[in-house]
């Protein structure tokens, strides 16, 4: 019966050993998998922040100069046009510049004097809108920027291009849109929610305080996984070592010196 209690003896020796070098590799991969997907959010907040600071920067520009072109609506549109398209020359993320009274639009830079009607639509926080196919510009869909008074409203026009360059500004790999309503604007397109890249993993929303947007930030689906299996696959060996010699110690103070003794 010894040899069979002296391997009994050598299978929980070997079984403790193995736990006992097993235990710091576990704590450090679950430690780093928390890390990893702690890190992943803090990148999401910064880059939705980032995103609301780029884009109320360019929605600025807008404001700047339809809070201009306002300023001349007492003046017939003959004698203003030549101001009107002055102040788009001047600010490169104007496309152009309308004036309003009611719903009819009697003074753009494009067309001079004219009665286009704006079709009737809802404008988030009362100022911005994306308008599809906008006859100015056929088979382009552009952001609409309206300030007005009780009266007259002043709309600066621009294309989403800018606003998607400003969010191919940012090297990693969020994935970001942006909400207008019920339409989205992102990297290379936009168009309804369900047409937005995936970004399902840690996704953050934040809303422009200034101008009522809304900035969706997230990963693809994957993401996440991927960056912990590089982060475990760079931590592995050292981790491993831990492990060993946690397991040689272990075993030298519960076994070896009591076999001394």
């Amino acid at each position: 019966m010894v040899p069979h209690s002296h391997a009994g003896r050598s299978l929980v020796e070997f079984l403790v050993t193995l736990l006992i070098g097993l235990a710091p590799v576990a704590c450090g991969l679950l430690v780093l998998t928390l890390q990893v997907d702690r890190k992943q959010e803090e990148t999401i907040e910064v880059t939705a922040r980032e995103a609301v600071y780029a884009i109320d920067r360019f929605i600025d520009s807008l404001h700047g100069t339809a809070n201009k072109a306002l300023r001349l609506t007492s003046e017939p549109c003959e004698a203003i046009l030549p101001e009107l398209r002055k102040e788009v020359a001047i600010q490169p993320n104007v496309r152009s510049l309308a004036l309003k009274k009611g719903e009819t639009i009697y003074c753009s830079t494009l067309f001079g004097s004219t009665d286009i009607t704006l079709v009737p639509g809802s404008f988030v926080s009362d100022r911005l809108r994306i308008y599809p196919s906008f006859r100015t510009i056929p088979g382009s869909h552009i952001l609409l920027y309206r300030l007005r008074t009780d009266a007259f409203a002043a709309v600066a026009v621009a294309h989403l291009q800018p606003l998607q360059a400003e969010l191919l500004g940012f090297q990693n790999s969020v994935v970001l849109s942006l909400q207008f309503g019920d339409q989205h604007v992102w990297t290379t397109g936009n168009g309804e929610y369900h047409m937005v890249p995936n970004h399902a993993e840690n996704t953050q929303q934040l809303t422009s305080e200034k101008y009522g947007y809304t900035v969706h930030a997230g990963y693809s689906a994957g993401e996440s996984w991927r960056a912990i299996r590089q982060a475990i696959q760079a931590a592995l060996p050292s981790l491993l070592l831990v492990g060993i010699m946690t397991s040689a110690a272990g075993y030298w103070g519960l076994f070896r010196r009591v076999r001394s003794h």
